[in-house]
C-alpha cells in the first residue's frame, strides 16, 4: 500500500512512466548490494530474532514517507532502504515454509503463500486509492493516510510475530573463523549448486519472469487507466486491482485440479504462452475498441493474468524447495533477489522510456509477441525439464 501510494504520487507530479520505472528500480538494486550477504546470514542466524528486527526497521521507514511526500528523491532513497531492509526479510520468510510443511502438503502450502504474498501486495494496491480519496485525495492530507495506516499495521504484525514459536534450522558446514569469509564460500556453494542443478535453475527463470511481468504492468498500467481508459490514476484500484486478486483467489482454488488433470510442466507452458497473448490484447485494445469495451477487457485480462502468474509462480517455488537442500534455502531465495535485481531494473526502465518516447500500447504489443516468441522457442526444453 505505501509503495503503490508513493507510485501514484510520482506519477501524479511527473506523468511518466519512465521516472516511475525509477521508483521500481530503486526498489530492485538493494537485491543487488544485499544478495550477496543476504542468503548466508539468514541460513546462519535464528531466523525469528531476523524477522522481529527487520519487522522494527520497516516501521521505521515506511513512516518516514510521511515526510517525503514533497521530494521524489526522498521517496527514492526511502522506496532504497526499506528494499535494503526487506532483502533480508523475504528469503527468511520463503526458507521456512519447507521447514513446517511436509513434501505432500507443499504444493498447497505455496499457493497460500503465493496467495498472501501477492494478494496483500495487491489488495494494498487496491485499497491505496480509496483510502487517498477518503481523506481528501492526491496533493492533500490523503496522500499521507496510506502510510499512517501501513505503519499501524505493520506495529500489529511486528507484535503478532512475537508470537511465532523458535525456528530451528540445520546450519550449513563451512571452514574458517571469519563471517565475511563464511559468507563469500556459502554464496559461491550457493552459485555451483544453481548452474549444476536445471531443476533449481529453471524454476529461478520462471520466477524471474514473474517479478519482470509484474514490475513492468506496475510501470505501464497507471498511464494506461489514464490515457486509455479515461479514468483518473486512482481508479486503477476497480478496473485493475481487483479484477487480479480475484484471478489470484481462483488461481489458488483450482491450480490442484489443473496440476491433477494435466501435469505440472503443460500448464507453465500454456500460461506463458498465454501472458504473452494477454499483453497483445491489451495494446490493441484501444486502437480498435471503445472505452468501456477497452475496460470489460482490462478487467478481464487482469483476472486472467492473476492465474496465470498462480499457475507459474507456485509450480516454479515448489519445483525449487524440493530439488534444493533444506539448509541452503535461504541462499537460494537470496540468490532468487539478486537475479530479479540484475534481470528486471534494465527492461523496465527500457519500458517506461519506451512507452514515454514512442508508445504505450506498442510497448505492450512488443513485450507480448517477445514472450510468445522465447515460450515457443524454449518449449521443448521446458517440457523435457
Amino acid at each position: 500500500m505505501s509503495n503503490f501510494t508513493a507510485l501514484l504520487i510520482i506519477a501524479d507530479r511527473t506523468h511518466s512512466p519512465f521516472v516511475q520505472a525509477q521508483f521500481y528500480t530503486a526498489l530492485t538494486i538493494p537485491a543487488i548490494l544485499f544478495g550477496l550477504v543476504a542468503g548466508p546470514i539468514v541460513d546462519m542466524v535464528e531466523r525469528k530474532a531476523l524477522m522481529l528486527i527487520t519487522d522494527f526497521l520497516l516501521i521505521i521507514l515506511f513512516f518516514m514517507y510521511i515526510f517525503a511526500v514533497e521530494s521524489i528523491p526522498f521517496i527514492f532513497l526511502i522506496a532504497f532502504l526499506t528494499s535494503s531492509v526487506a532483502r533480508f526479510f523475504i528469503p527468511a520468510e520463503a526458507a521456512t515454509i519447507p521447514l513446517v510443511v511436509d513434501k505432500k502438503t507443499l504444493n498447497h502450502a505455496n499457493s497460500f503463500f503465493l496467495f498472501t504474498l501477492m494478494g496483500s501486495v495487491l489488495i494494498g494496491y487496491a485499497i491505496a486509492g480509496p483510502i487517498i480519496q477518503l481523506f481528501g485525495g492526491l496533493r492533500s492530507n490523503g496522500e499521507i493516510a496510506p502510510f499512517i495506516i501501513a505503519s499501524a499495521f505493520l506495529v500489529i504484525g511486528f507484535i503478532l510475530r512475537l508470537s511465532l514459536a523458535k525456528i530451528e534450522i540445520k546450519k550449513p558446514n563451512v571452514w574458517g573463523d571469519s563471517l565475511i569469509g563464511k559468507t563469500f564460500i556459502l554464496f559461491a556453494q550457493t552459485v555451483m549448486e544453481v548452474k549444476s542443478n536445471i531443476n533449481i535453475s529453471l524454476p529461478l527463470v520462471l520466477l524471474v519472469f514473474v517479478e519482470l511481468i509484474v514490475g513492468l504492468l506496475s510501470v505501464l498500467l497507471l498511464e494506461y487507466v489514464r490515457r486509455y481508459l479515461l479514468l483518473p490514476l486512482t481508479s486503477i484500484t476497480y478496473v485493475l486491482m481487483v479484477p487480479l486478486v480475484a484471478g489470484l483467489i481462483f488461481g489458488v482454488a483450482v491450480l490442484g485440479k489443473i496440476e491433477g488433470v494435466y501435469g505440472r510442466k503443460k500448464p507453465v507452458l500454456l500460461s506463458l504462452f498465454a501472458i504473452g497473448g494477454v499483453l497483445l490484447i491489451l495494446g490493441i485494445a484501444p486502437i480498435y475498441f471503445e472505452p468501456l469495451i477497452r475496460m470489460i477487457t482490462g478487467f478481464v485480462a487482469a483476472f486472467v493474468i492473476g492465474i496465470l502468474i498462480v499457475i507459474i509462480a507456485v509450480s516454479a517455488r515448489t519445483v525449487l524447495q524440493v530439488n534444493s537442500k533444506v539448509e541452503m534455502h535461504g541462499r537460494i531465495f537470496s540468490f532468487l533477489d539478486v537475479l530479479i535485481a540484475l534481470a528486471t531494473p534494465i527492461p523496465v526502465l527500457v519500458t517506461g522510456l519506451l512507452a514515454d518516447k514512442i508508445s504505450l500500447l506498442a510497448t505492450l504489443m512488443i513485450f507480448g509477441g517477445g514472450v510468445i516468441t522465447l515460450t515457443y522457442f524454449g518449449r521443448k526444453f521446458i517440457l523435457k525439464k
